[in-house]
C-alpha cells in the first residue's frame, strides 16, 4: 500500500506484481490490477477527500437496498437528513463537519456500499470526518449495508479510536 515510496518508473507496479505472488491478497495499485489482474482494494485518500468542495451533485446519487429489493433512495439526500441527528447527538451545528468530505464520502459510499470507509482526520476528527462518517454509515445502515470502519492518521490514535468507540456505542443506543 506504499506506492509512493516505491523506487523507479515501473517500482509500485513490480512491487505489487510481485507482493501479490508472495501471497498479499490485494494492493492499492490499480495498474497492477489492470494489467496483472491483482485484486484492488484501499481506503480513502486524503487527496480524494480533499477534491470536494462540497458543490458537487453526484451523476446518480440513486442507491439500490442491498438485497437488491425496494426502491432505490437518494443517499446524498438520506445523509443530509442523517447530518441532522448526529449532530444534534454530538452537540455539533449541521454547518460544522465539512461540506466537500461529506460529498467525498458519499461518492465513495455511492461506488463502494459494501465496502465504505472513513477517513476521519483530513479536517477534524470530532467535528467533521466523525459526523460526516456516521451520517453516510446510517444512511447505507438503512439500505441494508454495513459500513466497515474507519481510518486515522494522525493524532493521538488510541485516545481518538476510545472516543470514536464510545461515540459508536452511544449512538448504536439511541
Amino acid at each position: 500500500m506504499g506506492l509512493r515510496r516505491a523506487q523507479g518508473p515501473d517500482g509500485g507496479l513490480t512491487a505489487s506484481t510481485y507482493s501479490y505472488l508472495g501471497g498479499f491478497d490485494a494492493s492499492s495499485n490499480v495498474l497492477a490490477g489492470q494489467l496483472r489482474g491483482v485484486p484492488v482494494a484501499g481506503t480513502l485518500a486524503h487527496s480524494f477527500v480533499t477534491s470536494f468542495s462540497g458543490s458537487e451533485v453526484p451523476p446518480d446519487p440513486m442507491l439500490a437496498p442491498a438485497a437488491g429489493q425496494g426502491s432505490q433512495v437518494d443517499l446524498a439526500a438520506s445523509v443530509e437528513m442523517w447530518l441532522e441527528r448526529v449532530c444534534g447527538h454530538l452537540g455539533l451545528g449541521v454547518q460544522e463537519p465539512h461540506r466537500g468530505e461529506r460529498a467525498a464520502f458519499v461518492a465513495y459510499a455511492l461506488a463502494f456500499p459494501r465496502a465504505f470507509q472513513g477517513l476521519l482526520d483530513t479536517y477534524s476528527v470530532r467535528r467533521s470526518g466523525l459526523p460526516n462518517f456516521l451520517a453516510v454509515a446510517l444512511a447505507l445502515q438503512e439500505l441494508g449495508y454495513q459500513a466497515v470502519g474507519v481510518r486515522l492518521d494522525s493524532g493521538d490514535l488510541l485516545q481518538q479510536a476510545r472516543e470514536i468507540r464510545g461515540v459508536f456505542r452511544t449512538a448504536a443506543a439511541q
